[in-house]
């Protein structure tokens, strides 16, 4: 009879109980003595196949005999009470039934992810390998099974060596071949994209409160349009493929009811704010937005979240242009995720950003109207860690009274 792990699950039962973190590791050794239990019996199959699989046991050479494993045997050797077996016979019994040793398992990803980090190493996921690694070094084995993938370790791979920004399925089927039926360019979005999030989430390009969508905008995969809206005096100029700008400048301050780029405009287009512009207004909410009645000195910006990187990088060669008198404001939800948006957006493209309708008085004034929202307990241990720099004074108002205040609500 074939030997496996089907008819003899006592060898696998001797694994996995040695298969520890120490084991793992290499810091395991010396003699163990497990006890014949209820478990056990369960396990193998009952009493007599105890017996059975241990007598098979006995037999095989390879093991090393009665110094690496030994059987308490009782009644005539009918019955089994406890087993004696040596850690070193664990990769023996692996070899046996056709397994990997989990130590070496846990030294092949080991293995794989130290080539990744080499191959990442100036990327945004250099700090996702240092964690894998942290951990597998541990012996822990949450990570292990991603270290195992090779298509995913591909696709990270493939992430960190973007130059520019791509669709989510031109990516996808680019990286991946047709998988359990699903074509190329769906295997991102359908197997490993939760993966991959969880993976850029130890980016430094990753700010708390990101959807998943954002989170992979940030690093360059697309899964919807980049556009970006605005009412006020820009200015701008398209480049050609070979980025020498037109003399042509488009002026948006005849779209009083507003302008809107598409992601290729975005990426070719070279602004400038008009010199009578005196104050830009970034604005998260929609309606918000919308209702806003153009004014040729305001500039008003529709933030739907946190900017993609193309809007970044546009907004960030617009600002350049402005006066430095200029004023920026910023209004928000005030709420945990409003006060990460707006230290984003002071951080990577509005320096001296001042917060709109987001202080004390006008957070009163919305929870008279019946306008919070409960904060929940994981929001709340975040706040209070959170340094909202000059939202602080809204942080401790929505940490006093644990109540949020979404935008949507005070149109």
């Amino acid at each position: 009879m074939e030997l496996n792990e089907k008819n003899l699950p006592l060898a696998k039962w001797l694994i996995d109980k040695t298969n520890t973190k120490d084991y793992r590791i290499g810091n395991l050794s010396g003699m163990k003595h497990p006890k014949v239990d209820g478990d056990l019996l369960k396990t193998v199959g009952g009493r007599e196949e105890l017996v059975r699989q241990a007598k098979v046991l006995e037999r095989i050479p390879a093991l090393g005999g009665k110094e690496y494993l030994h059987f308490d045997w009782r009644e005539m050797n009918t019955d089994i009470t406890r087993i004696d077996y040596r850690v070193e016979v664990i990769p023996r019994l692996c070899e046996l039934i056709g397994i990997v040793d989990p130590g070496e398992r846990q030294l092949q990803a080991i293995s794989r992810i130290c080539k990744l980090q080499v191959d990442v190493s100036e990327s945004c996921l250099s700090a996702y390998c240092d964690h894998v690694l942290e951990q597998l070094n541990k012996g822990n084995t949450k990570e292990l099974s991603k270290a195992e993938d090779e298509e995913f370790l591909k696709c990270l791979k493939a992430l960190a060596d973007l130059k520019e920004p791509e669709w989510k399925r031109v990516f996808s089927s680019k990286v991946f071949e047709k998988k359990n039926d699903i074509t190329p360019s769906k295997v991102f979005e359908r197997i490993y994209q939760g993966a991959v999030i969880e993976a850029l989430k130890y980016s430094p390009q990753y700010e708390e409160g990101m959807s998943d969508d954002e989170i992979l905008a940030v690093h360059g995969i697309l899964s919807y349009s980049q556009t970006l809206e605005w009412k006020g005096a820009v200015e701008y100029c398209l480049t050609d493929r070979n980025g020498i700008a037109s003399e042509e400048k488009i002026d948006t301050s005849s779209n009083y009811y507003g302008t809107v780029l598409n992601a290729q405009t975005l990426e070719h287009a070279i602004p400038n704010l008009r010199n009578g512009v005196e104050k830009v207004i970034v604005i998260e909410n929609k309606a918000n937005y919308e209702s806003m009645e153009y004014d040729p000195k305001v500039l008003y910006l529709f933030c739907h979240g946190y900017f993609s990187p193309k809007e970044v990088r546009f907004l960030q060669m617009l600002m350049k242009t402005a006066q430095n008198e200029i004023q920026c404001y910023h209004w928000g939800d005030m709420d945990y995720g409003g006060i990460q948006i707006f230290l984003y957006n002071e951080k990577n493209i509005f320096q001296n950003l001042i917060p709109w309708k987001m202080d004390e008085p006008s957070y009163k004034a919305a929870m008279e109207n019946g306008k919070g929202i409960k904060l929940s307990s994981g929001k709340q241990k975040k706040l209070e860690i959170l340094n909202a720099g000059k939202l602080e004074t809204l942080k401790q108002c929505i940490l006093e009274n644990k109540m949020e205040i979404e935008q949507e609500m005070l149109i």
